[in-house]
């Protein structure tokens, strides 16, 4: 028990602790470096997996994948396989190997390497084989974004979040329009802007319509000087939008978050 330097002359830094905070600074996320190199991508031909370079994190453990690295597929049977890097902590050794199985994908080992010794399985991709073919599949990665990469994606989602978005309306008959694309949980979360002859803005909160059995509100406007009732209806996916004179045109409606 005791301290151990660090970052200072003469520290003796072992491979654990320089894991454990390279896991820390990657926000604790495990897989392959996006945006560095090429991010490990692969291609494959006559049955062989030929990745390009790139680097991936385990818990920390830093690999660096070289450029045209391969893998040979033999298509003897018929099966649902992995390309998999296993890092190997209580081995320490890293090895780019195949998993397959009949009937679907294999099972994976995924030690969490920051509380013990193990073995760590990532897939870098997948695919199917028969006796006479290999072919890739559709597999999502895991990828690890920089903090600026992460900081811009969720500036773009807030951004698009709450950018208030037009829906395109169709008239149905005169002073009644519709618009599709959308369902409950979505109006619910939403405040609704209706434009009246390019003039008057009805605004209401989506959740009104879902207020009363029914999925349908009424909202009242005012619109050259005289009264008027917006009624509103929801029913799979389509909101019907009626005016209370055939002669209001509703020239554009906005949902915003």
């Amino acid at each position: 028990m005791g301290l151990q330097k660090i970052t200072f002359e003469g520290g003796n830094v072992t491979a654990k602790i320089d894991s454990d905070l390279y896991h820390f600074l990657f926000s604790s996320d495990v897989g392959i470096l996006k945006g560095l190199k090429s991010e490990c991508s692969f291609t494959l031909a006559n049955n062989t997996i030929t990745f390009s370079d790139g680097y991936v994190s385990i818990y920390g453990r830093i690999i660096y994948m070289e450029n045209l690295t391969t893998i040979g597929i033999t298509p003897d049977s018929s099966k649902y396989g992995y390309v998999v890097l296993g890092v190997d902590s209580s081995s320490n050794t890293v090895s780019l190997y195949l998993k397959e199985q009949v009937g679907g994908y294999p099972s994976l080992t995924m030690t969490n390497l920051l509380l013990t010794d193990g073995l760590y399985e990532l897939v870098l991709c997948a695919y199917t084989k028969t006796t006479t073919s290999v072919t890739l599949t559709s597999y999502t990665r895991k990828m690890i974004s920089n903090d600026k990469g992460r900081v811009d994606s969720l500036d773009d989602e807030i951004f698009n979040h709450y950018l208030p978005v037009r829906k395109q309306l169709t008239l149905v008959s005169a002073g009644t329009y519709r618009f599709s694309g959308t369902n409950s949980t979505e109006l619910s979360q939403a405040i609704l802007y209706v434009t009246i002859n390019n003039h008057t803005v009805i605004t209401f909160p989506g959740e009104q319509m879902f207020l009363f059995i029914g999925s349908n509100t009424s909202i009242s406007y005012r619109y050259a000087s005289g009264d008027y009732s917006l009624s509103v209806v929801y029913e799979n996916g389509i909101v019907t939008l009626t005016t209370g004179n055939t002669t209001h045109n509703i020239t554009s409606v906005f949902m915003k978050k």
